[in-house]
């Protein structure tokens, strides 16, 4: 009898175990099931800065942190929803803006960055966080913190920096009030101060000069529709850097068509390169009949670019080292702006000697203008090619077949040898967050000038053909083929965007990225070759009036300084916003046309005040030499048909 009970409750154990079990099981499938992209902890948070900081004694720290791994239910979601790195945010690394002396009790004493400051908001964050989700918080790192007297005042290079940009603005303003109040004397006005006319400077960037129409009427359109594009892309990666109120914004544009556009849209940098490249071809192949290319031509011309490029450089990176921090506050100012600053005044040389591209992105000083350095190499390698084929005339066409096809190879090899990932893919969110910093792929196979050489070199052979049309007098207006090829070229540009629409939902193969990367911009540059000689032959009237509309002349004009300020422009609007960003369609369209406005309004007086006076001042200076260089080439009688030795400022490359 004693026996039968055993077993009875013996079975009632094992029921109840196994029940309990069954339950567990049960709940945490349950409670898997229920988690969803808002269970997690927000990505990123800004505390109201402007009312922490009422109080004397307050503190407000930016801080990042990790959170600690482990095997609940809500941490697993969070590992597997990050593990889609190439369009997910890694949700275990959390941002905040805090106001540290209301959430967590510190005070000014915690203002600098010591071991207690980044101690005690651990502690602080660890308690809410393993509150709130039952998670911890692994290591935290504060990047800075701010207090009411945080306040830097001007020093002697931003007065400095100040008085120049005085200097150059009472130039201009004595000149046009010279021309305005004597305008009959403005025929015997020194012509060196003539450049610095704001009304002559004005009708130029109106109607513009020689240079500016016949066949090359489009480029100017293009710069335009260029820039608007890369605005369009720089105001999502803006949006995905920020401290955004519901990053699922940009995580979900990833699968959406219109926001993937802007995504891969960095392929349209490729018209600058075969611009570029067109230009500085055709140009010399149209001289080559005049003119002498020797090897003094490569120096000479390196020099004559830098004076070309360089003002307009030096005005924007001046205000962005000096006086642009001082012009507002926020909670990630310092984070954008004066970090700007800071990387401003310790490298830019980089952008002096115009080669920042050479160097980690991540450190650069207006680092859009990588595109200087990419494209200055990119043009001494060209002069070199043209030196080869004025000397050997008949290795034109080999010469320029095997640089073409080295220009492809040379992507693919690297992009196989380093395991790069597609470029497309390469501007994932994280990637954003880090400015795109450490990204291999970014560094070597979007800024780098093997990148880009064969969009560039795509140009130069556009340049060789359309020349040799115009010798031989082909009528390729009135052929069937090349209108079709024209009218197709933009559907097929657009087309290049599109490839790689799955590279973000998946991981593509060595051999894959290697094949992407060495074809998919380069497709895009060929659809552009082929409408530049569409164009040149006006072979549709809807293409060639998109691109001669009036009003995108002078637009294209300023696109230039427009590349140069608009990144600027981005930070200080992130830098002063007081809260979170909360993205939607409407908003991000909002931003994206504020951004267009304000970068062109304030490209316009950097146009007028600098760039078009150092265009003048270029040509006063370098004019009497070239005519004197002109006169010995003809003299010496060694001119050989092929490449002519031609002023930079007749083959400026710039947007």
């Amino acid at each position: 009898m004693t026996l039968h009970w055993f077993l009875v409750v013996f079975i009632q154990i094992l029921h109840s175990v196994h029940s309990g079990n069954v339950s567990e099981i049960k709940n945490k499938q349950n409670v898997e099931s229920i988690l969803d992209y808002h269970s997690m902890p927000a990505l990123s948070e800004l505390d109201d800065f402007d009312l922490c900081l009422k109080n004397p004694e307050a503190l407000y720290c930016i801080v990042d942190m990790v959170l600690m791994e482990d095997d609940t239910p809500l941490y697993q979601f969070i590992k597997n929803f990050s593990s889609l790195s190439y369009k997910n945010y890694m949700h275990s690394k959390l941002h905040r803006g805090v106001c540290a002396s209301q959430n967590c009790g510190l005070n000014t004493t915690y203002a600098n960055q010591t071991d207690t400051t980044e101690n005690e908001l651990k502690r602080c964050f660890n308690s809410s966080i393993h509150e709130g989700y039952g998670l911890q918080v692994e290591s935290l790192s504060v990047r800075y913190c701010k207090t009411q007297n945080d306040y830097v005042p001007p020093d002697l290079l931003d007065y400095i920096v100040g008085v120049l940009l005085l200097a150059v603005l009472l130039v201009n303003f004595g000149c046009s009030a010279y021309v305005y109040l004597f305008p009959d004397e403005k025929e015997n006005c020194n012509r060196y101060l003539m450049a610095f006319c704001v009304q002559r400077n004005w009708k130029a960037l109106k109607y513009g000069g020689s240079a500016d129409g016949g066949i090359f009427k489009c480029f100017q359109a293009l710069r335009f529709y260029t820039m608007v594009m890369i605005l369009g892309l720089h105001s999502m990666i803006f949006i995905g850097y920020g401290y955004t109120a519901n990053p699922e914004f940009i995580e979900k544009s990833y699968d959406d068509f219109f926001k993937s556009l802007l995504f891969n849209a960095r392929v349209i940098v490729q018209i600058f390169f075969v611009m570029g490249g067109f230009l500085m071809a055709y140009k010399m192949l149209e001289y080559a009949e005049t003119h002498r290319f020797t090897l003094k031509t490569v120096p000479m011309a390196l020099i004559n670019r830098w004076f070309r490029l360089i003002p307009a450089v030096l005005v924007v990176m001046g205000l962005a080292m000096t006086w642009v921090p001082h012009m507002g506050s926020g909670p990630m100012w310092d984070a954008v702006v004066k970090r700007e600053r800071d990387l401003c005044r310790k490298n830019w040389w980089q952008l002096v000697i115009l080669m920042p591209n050479l160097f980690p992105f991540e450190h650069l000083c207006l680092p859009q203008a990588w595109y200087l350095g990419t494209d200055t190499q990119l043009f001494l390698m060209t002069l070199v090619i043209m030196l080869v084929i004025w000397r050997w005339p008949r290795s034109g066409v080999p010469v320029l077949s095997v640089v073409m096809a080295i220009s492809l190879l040379i992507p693919f090899l690297q992009s196989y040898f380093m395991k790069l990932l597609p470029i497309r893919v390469s501007i994932f969110p994280e990637s954003i967050r880090d400015i795109f910093g450490y990204n291999d792929t970014f560094y070597h196979a979007y800024v780098s000038a093997q990148g880009n050489w064969a969009g560039y070199h795509l140009g130069v052979l556009t340049a060789y053909f359309y020349r040799k049309a115009q010798n031989q007098n082909w009528d390729l207006g009135n052929s069937f083929l090349m209108r079709l090829l024209f009218i197709a070229s933009v559907p097929i540009a657009l087309g290049t965007v599109l490839m790689g629409w799955d590279l973000h939902h998946r991981e593509a193969s060595v051999f894959e990225s290697a094949i992407f990367n060495a074809l998919n911009q380069n497709f895009f540059a060929l659809a552009m070759c082929v409408f530049f000689i569409g164009y040149f032959f006006r072979c549709n009237k809807i293409y060639v009036s998109a691109v001669e509309w009036g009003p995108l002349q002078p637009l294209g004009r300023m696109s230039y300084c427009a590349m140069l300020l608009h990144a600027t422009i981005l930070r200080t609007y992130g830098g002063q916003m007081r809260r979170s960003f909360y993205a939607t369609d409407y908003t991000a369209i909002m931003l994206y046309a504020g951004i267009v406005s304000t970068t062109y309004l304030f490209a316009l007086p950097l146009y007028l005040f600098v760039e078009a006076p150092a265009c003048q001042l270029q040509k006063l200076l370098l004019g009497p030499k070239r005519r004197i260089q002109q006169k010995e080439d003809l003299n010496a009688n060694q001119v050989k048909p092929g490449i002519s030795n031609v002023s930079v400022s007749t083959v400026s490359t710039h947007i």
